[in-house]
């Protein structure tokens, strides 16, 4: 089966040929002859085929990723010390190596949960972040191979918070509700395991050619390479939980703390994929420079030509059309069910899960912008290829029993280092103003 990026160029090279016919019957101000006519149809024939395909490909496309997310093997590796650290991690107990780390626990960290802290120490180390504290005997180090926030009662607020986990029957957890997590969906690069400082991302411009008289020298050229930089920047952040959910064994209390741990960190990461302010944190692509903008510069409803707008953008600039994708904020999304392209065709902006045909990702991690009292949503749209996300390290989680003493609950400080840069900031183009 063909890539979904290459079905789309040969798309593309079916337009261009539609609009060949199209181009020559507007300069010779004519209708269109019975051959054009029979060409013109079976082009189109070959589009709408060429667009059941590409959606073919694309869904194939997803669910291999999400496959390979769901994945048995944690690591992605196969050799032999890859597999042992698979065995370990399927016998790990979040709750037991917490325990184990509260300082005023009479046990201390043995077994399987000593491993675990070991390899995410190594992770740690080999990455040259955290500091002496982060190794401390209060600190647990999930390693970031194993990953890939409110306070949580079992008895506060009639059971809202945990009370459901205890039970004699295995209870049904149903986590608390979160924006979708997009960034992977619309095929994001991450690169986890980094080790040392910055890590440069390559971007090299074309050279050029030119045409000589025979015997005439050609210019030598000398072309930069260079690009953006991840750089490790310190994630933190800190929950209370009770003792008494600790103390639970249950697979599902277990898998309920875990699954807070990792969607706080992605969540955190995406968030700044959008809208990070830069300095301390990422700089998001709503603010990072080199983006291509839309013309559009007050508050208005989408219409065709502003999703066409962004495309031209991109292509003007020679940007890559690897992982191609629209980012909308859910009113938008909505919106774009029941606005038509024009006033005949009865075709709608957003129709058969699509933007003409490129996938998009709705999420609340979307901001809410203003544009002189009217609230407006940005439109991305680019190649999500082009933006990197980089982890270094594992995670480090601080059991701190004494801050929420009185509450007979204990405080979680988790601290990590990640960036977000974009390597290439023509390959996207934003619209900052759309009402819904």
């Amino acid at each position: 089966m063909k890539k979904s990026s290459e079905l789309k160029l040969e798309r593309s090279t079916l337009v261009a040929s539609q609009r060949k016919i199209a181009d020559l019957l507007k300069t010779e101000n004519r209708a269109m002859s019975a051959d054009e006519k029979k060409e013109f149809d079976e082009l189109q024939k070959q589009i709408d085929d060429m667009d059941e395909e590409i959606v073919r490909a694309e869904k194939f496309e997803e669910n291999e990723r999400r496959d390979a997310a769901k994945a048995p093997s944690l690591l992605g590796g196969g050799d032999g010390e890859d597999k042992e650290k698979e065995k370990i991690y399927q016998r790990f107990s979040i709750t037991k190596a917490l325990r184990s780390v509260n300082p005023e626990s009479r046990s201390s960290l043995d077994g399987i949960e000593k491993e675990v802290h070991e390899i995410g120490v190594a992770e740690s180390r080999a990455a040259k972040v955290g500091s002496d504290e982060d190794f401390s005997s209060s600190v647990f180090s999930l390693p970031m191979s194993y990953m890939r926030a409110s306070q949580q009662t079992v008895s506060q607020d009639s059971g809202a918070y945990g009370g459901a986990l205890v039970q004699d029957n295995a209870p049904r957890i149903v986590d608390p509700l979160r924006p979708r997590l997009f960034l992977e969906d619309l095929g994001a690069t991450f690169l986890t395991g980094l080790t040392g400082g910055d890590v440069p991302l390559v971007v090299g411009a074309d050279f050029t050619m030119e045409f000589l008289a025979e015997g005439a020298s050609v210019s030598t050229q000398k072309k930069t390479i260079a690009g953006p930089k991840l750089n490790p920047k310190r994630a933190a952040g800190a929950v209370s939980i009770t003792n008494r959910l600790l103390m639970q064994s249950s697979v599902d209390a277990q898998a309920m703390i875990m699954n807070g741990i990792r969607r706080g960190f992605v969540n955190l990461l995406q968030s700044a994929a959008i809208n990070g302010a830069g300095g301390t944190a990422p700089t998001g692509l709503l603010s990072v420079s080199g983006v291509n903008v839309s013309t559009q510069a007050a508050a208005g409803a989408a219409t065709w030509a502003r999703i066409v707008e962004l495309q031209a953008l991109i292509e003007e600039d020679d940007a890559t059309e690897m992982m191609l994708g629209y980012l909308i904020h859910p009113k938008v999304k909505a919106a774009l069910k029941t606005i038509t392209k024009d006033s005949g065709s009865g075709r709608f902006l957003l129709e058969n899960g699509t933007i003409d045909g490129d996938k998009f990702i709705s999420t609340s991690l979307v901001p809410t912008l203003d544009a002189s009292g009217t609230a407006v949503y940005p439109i991305v749209y680019g190649d999500w290829a082009q933006l990197y996300i980089g982890q270094w390290g594992a995670v480090n989680i601080k059991v701190n029993p004494y801050s929420e003493d009185v509450a007979d609950s204990v405080r979680l400080t988790l601290n990590t280092h990640a960036d977000v840069a974009i390597a290439n900031p023509k390959a996207f183009a934003k619209n900052a103003f759309i009402s819904a």
